[in-house]
């Protein structure tokens, strides 16, 4: 039984529809099965230091960082040319915390490369960078979709610099580097291939609850619509290709459900039939009346966590091709469909909506597959690692 340290700046929560969020949960939730498992996070809701015991191990919950921390020490990375995201999530409880602690693990997980910063130069155990994603590949998609005239656009401009130096740099200091899409290392790691392991995402099966109507009215959206891609996509949707969908049934709604600003709970709200659900600790009652679930995202690396969960439920997924590559063992139209143009997406939906045979096929066939890949079985290769 060895002793692990995971390191990250929000708390992984079991009730999450964030991605990464959901994947920190269920690594230490399956590393903890034959390891002590310590974490040490920021905690959101509390302002002074709590730890929490668990079942082999504790979480030392770090004060929230105020909004003049983020600022000064953002600029401070910016003025280093380093990532400012590295600045806006650096808590000095954090950094004190490994200084006096690491000496206590085996290993140390750090949690996204905003993590990386923590990691003590004398720590002589095992360092691994759960990266997920490359977060520079993801910033130039951003990019792409901004116009020159958007302010974000040269803000992700400087960023996607900053990141990418800072990602070459985690590859040299770190033992084992951790991402989800081998795509990403015909692109941008070749070179270090040795470091890089291939740990794909899993999903929490759950009971089937998908049934086929031609009564079925609900086109579902889950994901943290904090997250740009997610808001993103949700905006592109109620814009450009929902309106189009309501000209031929009126009927259909659109519901978004997961983590939500206010200033878009209401700006989206105002979109006619778009219903925001918000966070909520159960989907079985919104998978009730659904035709099918959407991963719509434009900037995306791979196979989603929102189309995952879909097929968790049995409900059918359709997803962008951008959206919906890295899971070898899920089949185009056998399993999910994938689009390549609005017309085509749109068309596809309204099909799901009338034609039991091919939205039976989608939902028997991903809920059968879909248990292969389980959490247990997709984190599999960590055991490996620590």
């Amino acid at each position: 039984m060895k002793k692990i340290l995971f390191v990250t700046t929000r708390y992984p929560q079991i009730k999450s529809y964030s991605g990464d969020t959901l994947r920190a949960h269920n690594i230490i939730k399956n590393l903890r099965k034959k390891n002590i498992v310590d974490v040490v996070c920021i905690n959101e809701k509390n302002k002074d230091k709590i730890i929490d015991k668990q079942k082999n191990g504790k979480i030392y919950f770090c004060r929230k960082i105020n909004i003049l921390s983020k600022i000064f020490y953002s600029i401070l990375s910016m003025v280093n040319l380093k990532p400012l995201q590295l600045g806006f999530f650096y808590s000095k409880e954090i950094k004190e915390f490994l200084l006096n602690n690491h000496k206590n693990y085996d290993s140390i997980i750090f949690h996204l490369i905003r993590s990386a910063q923590y990691l003590p130069a004398e720590f002589t155990g095992k360092k691994i960078l759960e990266m997920t994603d490359i977060m520079s590949n993801n910033y130039d998609q951003t990019k792409k979709n901004l116009s020159i005239l958007n302010p974000y656009y040269y803000l992700y401009l400087f960023e996607s610099f900053l990141v990418k130096k800072y990602e070459g740099y985690c590859l040299k200091i770190f033992n084992q580097i951790v991402i989800v899409s081998k795509a990403d290392i015909a692109r941008d790691l070749k070179k270090t291939k040795k470091k890089i392991i291939i740990i794909g995402n899993g999903v929490e099966i759950n009971k089937k609850k998908f049934k086929f109507s031609k009564n079925n009215f609900k086109i579902i959206f889950i994901g943290n619509i904090n997250y740009l891609p997610n808001k993103y996509a949700c905006y592109d949707f109620v814009k450009k290709i929902f309106p189009r969908i309501n000209i031929i049934d009126s009927k259909i709604e659109f519901h978004i459900i997961g983590k939500i600003s206010i200033l878009d709970r209401v700006k989206l709200g105002f979109f006619k039939k778009v219903k925001v659900v918000g966070p909520v600790d159960n989907l079985n009652v919104h998978i009730n009346s659904a035709i099918c679930g959407i991963s719509n995202l434009k900037i995306a690396t791979g196979m989603q966590n929102k189309t995952l969960t879909y097929m968790s439920y049995g409900l059918p997924a359709v997803c962008s091709h951008s959206s919906s590559r890295g899971i070898t063992i899920l089949k185009n139209y056998q399993d999910f469909i994938s689009y390549n143009d609005e017309k085509k997406f749109i068309g596809q939906i309204l099909e799901l909506k009338k034609n039991k045979v091919l939205a039976n096929r989608l939902s028997n066939n991903s809920y059968k597959k879909i248990k292969k890949l389980s959490w247990n079985i997709a984190l599999l290769r960590y055991k490996e690692i620590i």
